[in-house]
Parts: structure tokens; C-alpha cells; sequence
């Protein structure tokens, strides 16, 4: 806060009982929006712009009307774990690439594939789609881009605007991340009907112990396989939660206080 202070911005101060990934998201969007933003720009705290042209590249689409939405490549750090690197380099390749509804029949869940951590969306088109959802538990990001692509907009991925920005998660911390991705798209609304996930999984696996073998780091291959089996249980309980008790559902998941959140309004209409 004393930094904003320091350079006159503007923000609010939200209790972490009341964080939401897509209601703050959505805050701030208004926020921007009442004070006339054409443009809104959402980046996570723990990402550090790679140069000083990130933020000119990372608009420029939406702003020569190319795409309405774009998100940055996003770069290891310094210290990042060599899956870790292998992992951000997957998932934020060199080339940039835009995306629209006709692209989900050969990309699947690939074609939703949009990160906050570093992100713009054209302020109009963000309200016309209702914004993020505010009732999911994660990749409120990748709903947004579902919803723009339905809407018949396109999504670019602008790998020349980058940032740096990575986490070496350990065997729980991946387990509890995945179990939240299997309850997002367990909860999933229609706008990401026809989004294979598996396929993308598998071909992640085997790029992964390719790229270990290929650094001469077969050693790492024991961890490659208890990550991939780790998430993969993860992934299909998330995926069926409503066959396991609250405090189960909060012990497993990365983010347990959507489960109070969730549960509250159910209490509220009882």
C-alpha cells in the first residue's frame, strides 16, 4: 500500500476472507472502468515485467483491433527448477498465435488457455461478457476467454510482451493445484463444451521426459512420473468433489476458502 501511496495510485484494500479470483478481479475492472479505462490490464503480484516494452507489446493487438484480449508470455526465474522451465516454456512458447472459436475442434482445451498473471482485455467487450465468473474456484482467466471466443472475438497470446514469472510447486502443492482444476472443470458452465483435456496432459508428460532425457537429467524421471500420477489423481477427484465431504473437499484443495464461499449462499436460501 505505501507503494501505491508513494506514486499516487489508486487502490482498495480487500480482507483475504472476502478474496474471490474473479469478484477482486472484477473490482478492480470496475474500478478502472468508472474512471474512463478503455484498456484493463490485470497482472499478479509475483510477475516481474521482462523489459520496459511489456506493456506497449502486450496491448498493441487490441489496440490495432487484432484481437480484443491478450496475455504475455510468461518466462522462468533465474533459479526456476528444470521442470519448472520445461514447464513455462510448454505452456509460453516463442510464437504467438491468435485464437477463435474455429480453433477449439483442433486445439480442445488449448484454445481457452489464458493467463491473468499478465493480461489485457478491451474494457467493453470484458463487460459485455459479464466479466469473470465469480463462482469458480480457479481459472477464472480461461472462462473469460470461453466466453469471449463464443461470443465470436478473438484471443491472442502475444509472446512478445513477456514477463517473468514461475513456481517450483512441491508433490502436495501440485496435488492440492490439481484437485482445484478438476473441480473448475467439473463446474465448468457450456462455454467450454468440447474443451479435451486429457490429450494435452499426456502430450505435456511426454514432452517433459523428453526434455529431462535431452538436459541428461534421467534422474528426474522417477519425479516426472509421481508428479504426473500425483496430478492425475488430483485432476479426477477434483473432478467428481460432489461425492466427497466439505472438510475432505478443504484439506485436498489449494484454495479452500471457495468452499465457505460456495457454501454460504447455499446457507443463506435455506
Amino acid at each position: 500500500m505505501r507503494f501505491a501511496e508513494y506514486f499516487s495510485c489508486n487502490y482498495e484494500s480487500l480482507d483475504q476472507s472476502k478474496f474471490n479470483h474473479g469478484g477482486t478481479r472484477n473490482l478492480g475492472a470496475r474500478l478502472a472502468s468508472e474512471q474512463g479505462a478503455q484498456i484493463l490490464v490485470f497482472m499478479t503480484q509475483d510477475a516481474l515485467p521482462a523489459d520496459e516494452h511489456w506493456l506497449k507489446r502486450l496491448v498493441a493487438p487490441i489496440r490495432s483491433g487484432q484481437a480484443v484480449a491478450t496475455f504475455a508470455r510468461q518466462l522462468p526465474r533465474p533459479e526456476a527448477s528444470l521442470l519448472e522451465r520445461f514447464s513455462r516454456y510448454f505452456n509460453y512458447p516463442e510464437v504467438s498465435r491468435s485464437r477463435t472459436e474455429a480453433d477449439i475442434p483442433e486445439l480442445g482445451v488449448k484454445a481457452f488457455f489464458f493467463s491473468n498473471v499478465c493480461s489485457a482485455v478491451r474494457a467493453d467487450v470484458f463487460w459485455e461478457v459479464g466479466g469473470f465468473p465469480e463462482d469458480v474456484i480457479m481459472n477464472e482467466d480461461m472462462t473469460l476467454a470461453a466466453k469471449l471466443l463464443r461470443a465470436g472475438h478473438t484471443v491472442r497470446y502475444t509472446a512478445e510482451a513477456e514477463v517473468i514469472h514461475s513456481h517450483d510447486y512441491t508433490l502436495a502443492q501440485q496435488f492440492r493445484r490439481n484437485f482445484d482444476v478438476g473441480a473448475f472443470f467439473a463446474d465448468a458452465g457450456p462455454e467450454l463444451s468440447g474443451a479435451s483435456v486429457g490429450g494435452e496432459g499426456v502430450r505435456f508428460v511426454l514432452e517433459q521426459l523428453r526434455y529431462v532425457r535431452r538436459h541428461g537429467r534421467s534422474d528426474l524421471i522417477p519425479l516426472v512420473i509421481a508428479e504426473a500420477a500425483a496430478k492425475y489423481t488430483a485432476f479426477q477427484l477434483g473432478r467428481h468433489h460432489h461425492l466427497l465431504p466439505l472438510p475432505l473437499k478443504k484439506k485436498l484443495s489449494m484454495h479452500s476458502y471457495h468452499w465457505d464461499q460456495r457454501r454460504a449462499p447455499e446457507e443463506k436460501t435455506r
